[in-house]
Parts: structure tokens; sequence; C-alpha cells
């Protein structure tokens, strides 16, 4: 049997800016690490308010950057609209194709789009299942309930690596989904192609068929909440919300080839963290950078921005959100901030200062 209590993960963090710094003969220079906070802290503020189009199972999350930002730059404001709304600024959950930012960028002024990763966050198969919270599902068990070959919660491939849970008397598994494209599907999608290709041979999708589909996120999370048995795939933090038990996962890892194996537990924000540093990165001509999900089945959030030198607020907010503040904003949201190495790549794209912007 798997121990669900082995192992937890080690927090990425510190993060260094390359900064000039002048010192007199008499005052030594400050040490990298409070140059760096010093950079982190300073932004140039503006006046106006700037929309944000945000995917409606992340609202809020824009929210929290919008009110840090105004508490540094009291006449700087942020406002959420919905997904399908235009704004210079845009949220797509999971990696943008090329319809979404030749899309976005048709309601551009200027025609010219910068994209950078965000934040990503873990991704969890829920369960409606009182009191046993922390299941241990393996990929391939993962890929037969998705796949409708697992529809029993007495199944062998899942009591017999959850002993001493009760899970008999249950109702069938029922796949719950969204009719929609979702960065959390395309998330576990991925890692079922890595961890169980012979179990899953869908490859990644952005949809998943179910059994009951939903038009909403939300409409999907509130039948969750009171159909004992029904499964979805869902950010963690939206299963948190609707109260509703996390699946976890065994995941390997190794050293000069030998593999152990751990528990990982989607509501461990330090094993998130680990994560989403796994995420790779392509890089366009133009310096933008799209992002994979990343390992474990952490999607990767884009941030498009509308690169118009009239308007410098979208450029402004964009390179807020990618400061430490930003990110911490999200972070207090349920989200998890991008590791620095990843954090640093995205300054490249969006290095245009709001005074060569006006």
């Amino acid at each position: 049997m798997l121990d669900p209590r082995r192992g937890r993960g080690v927090a990425l963090s510190a993060f260094a800016l390359s900064i000039a710094a002048t010192a007199s003969a008499c005052t030594p220079p400050m040490p990298p690490d409070v140059l760096a906070a010093q950079a982190e802290s300073q932004i140039e503020c503006q006046t106006g308010s700037t929309d944000v189009s945000v995917p409606e199972n992340l609202f809020g999350a824009m929210t929290f950057v919008g009110d840090a930002l105004t508490s540094v730059c009291p006449e700087q404001t942020l406002t959420e609209v919905g997904a399908q709304e235009p704004a210079p600024l845009k949220v797509v959950d999971g990696t943008p194709s090329s319809e979404d930012v030749s899309d976005f960028a048709a309601g551009c002024p200027a025609g010219d789009v910068i994209y950078v990763p965000l934040y990503s966050y873990p991704v969890t198969l829920a369960y409606n299942i009182f009191g046993l919270e922390g299941l241990v599902l393996t990929p391939d068990t993962v890929a037969g309930i998705l796949q409708g070959s697992i529809t029993s919660w007495e199944d062998p491939a899942i009591t017999d690596v959850n002993e001493g849970f009760d899970l008999s008397g249950l109702p069938d598994i029922e796949v719950y989904t969204v009719d929609q494209d979702r960065g959390s599907v395309q998330a576990m999608t991925t890692w079922l192609s890595e961890e169980a290709p012979q179990s899953w041979s869908d490859g990644t999708l952005e949809r998943l068929p179910g059994n009951i589909t939903f038009a909403s996120s939300f409409e999907m999370s509130e039948e969750l909440a009171f159909m004992e048995g029904a499964v979805a795939v869902l950010p963690v933090f939206e299963a948190l919300n609707a109260f509703v038990p996390t699946a976890a996962f065994p995941v390997r890892f190794g050293d000069d080839g030998e593999e152990e194996e751990l528990i990982a537990f989607p509501d461990d924000p330090q094993l998130a963290k680990i994560g989403s540093g796994a995420m790779a990165l392509s890089v366009d001509d133009q310096g933008n950078i799209a992002a994979t999900p990343a390992v474990g089945g952490i999607p990767d959030d884009e941030l498009l921005v509308c690169d118009d030198p009239a308007d410098p607020l979208p450029l402004s907010v964009a390179q807020y959100a990618l400061r430490l503040a930003g990110q911490g904003a999200l972070e207090t949201y349920g989200l998890t901030p991008l590791p620095e190495p990843v954090r640093i790549k995205t300054f490249e794209p969006l290095k245009v200062t709001v005074a060569e912007a006006k």
C-alpha cells in the first residue's frame, strides 16, 4: 500500500534582478538582495483604469492584483470583465493557441500583442465521497476513470492502494465535465499521456467527454458538491471552494537512474511550486513566451497584452503582475506563482518601459 504521508515538497524561492547602483567612497554598496527588493517595489504609477478579460472559473484572481496595484498607485485601477468581452489584457486558461492570439490581436488598436506566462495552479481529480480525503489514485486508475473503463469505487485498481478505506455501497462513478476548453483538463491529460501511456491513448485534450456535461465550471462544481460518487478534473482551489475531497497521486522521481515514489498531495503549495518549475517554454521571434503544462498536472495560464504605444496602462499592469507583489497577490487567491527562472524570462518581452511607451 502506498503511504499518503510520505514526502512533501520544498519551495522554490529567491530572485535577483540586475540593476545599477552607485556608491560613494563613504557609503558601502547595498547587498544585492536589498537592491533586488527595492527594484521589485518600485514602479512608475499611471492614471486610469484598465479592463482585463478573465475566464469564469478564475474570476477574482486579477482583482487581487488590481487591489495590490492600487495600494501602491492610488490612481491606477484594474477591472475584471468576462472572458468574451473585449479588453486590452486577457488571461487565457492554459497554453494560448494561435487562434487565441490572433483573435485577441484583432481587438488591439496597434495590432501588436505580447503574451507571457502569468501563474500556474495544481490540478486534481476531485470526488464526492464524504470523509475520504486523500484517496490515492494512480495515473492508470485516473485514466480508467476518465475513459470509462473503471466505473466502481470497489474496483481493485482503487481498493488495492487504499487499504483501510471503506468504499462499499457507493454509487457508480460518474465523470462530470464542462463544455469548454479548460487548462485543468489540458494539464491532466498531458500528465496521463506521460505517466500512463498504455492506459491513456487520447493524448492531450482540452475537453473531456464525461458522463454528464455542464455549461459552466460553477454549475459543475455546485452539482459535484451534492452528487455522491461523482468525479471531475478541477483546479485544487476550485475543489476546496466546493468542499469536495481531492485525490492524491503517486509521483515518480529519481537521481542517477534510481526511481523512487512519493505521494503528491494536490493541496500542498510547496509541492505545486516545484511541479510548476517543470513547464516547458517556447519563445517566438518577438520574444513572446508560451508554456506547456508542467509535470504532475500543473497548467500554466498566460497573460495577453495589447502593446499600444499610445496606451501604457496594459503594459504597466502586466509588468506589475509579474513582480513579486503581483505574484504574491495571485498566491493569496490560491494560485501558484511562477518559478523564478520562468518569471525572469517574462521580463524580456515586457521590458519596454512606460516612459518609452508614451
